[in-house]
């Protein structure tokens, strides 16, 4: 549930347009749209700032940046929908999922493509900035647009643990919950 309930059916119909696009046929819309949906500007908002559509990174890419920062904000709704719903299809092993909550840039897990977003993602959420070598090993395996796009994927991101952390979004039905020891 959300602290501030959901949006209910029958949606108004710019929702109920975007839930076409954006939820699967036969599926309820997640519990995060129906909690920001329940207000006009505020889905307008998210959805301007969304990083849906094309994008200069590889899904791969986009799945470690997203499960990476959701892991670190304390983000569990969102971590549970990427690790499950994208992470297969992202190609990442449940070693490196689990690595995504509790392990490190060079924990022996990841490539050095894979490892220089992991401590992109982990500079940028613990000082908000990447010093010269930060950013001399990011800009080693990416261009300008793509470390752009890794940039802006760790705000929105960052920006949803919060929404939810807000809220008290649980994790939608047969989503995993973060690890335990």
């Amino acid at each position: 549930m959300s602290r501030i309930g959901l949006l209910q059916q029958p949606f108004p119909e710019p929702f109920a347009a975007d839930m076409a696009k954006m939820t699967a046929p036969g599926r309820e819309p997640l519990t995060l749209f129906t909690s920001i949906g329940q207000s006009p500007r505020a889905w307008e908002r998210f959805t301007a700032a969304a990083m849906s559509g094309p994008s200069p990174l590889s899904m791969r890419d986009r799945e470690v940046v997203i499960i990476r920062t959701s892991a670190k904000t304390g983000g569990e709704y969102e971590w549970g929908i990427h690790s499950k719903v994208f992470g297969k299809q992202a190609e990442l092993t449940p070693e490196q999922v689990r690595s995504t909550f509790d392990g490190h840039a060079d924990d022996g897990n990841w490539n050095e493509h894979d490892a220089a977003l992991i401590a992109a993602t982990d500079a940028l959420l613990t000082r908000h900035k990447l010093d010269d070598a930060e950013f001399a090993r990011l800009s080693g395996q990416f261009d300008t647009a793509q470390i752009l796009e890794i940039i802006q994927l760790i705000s929105f991101y960052h920006g949803i643990a919060m929404i939810t952390g807000a809220l008290d979004l649980q994790p939608e039905a047969g989503m995993p919950r973060f690890p335990t020891a």
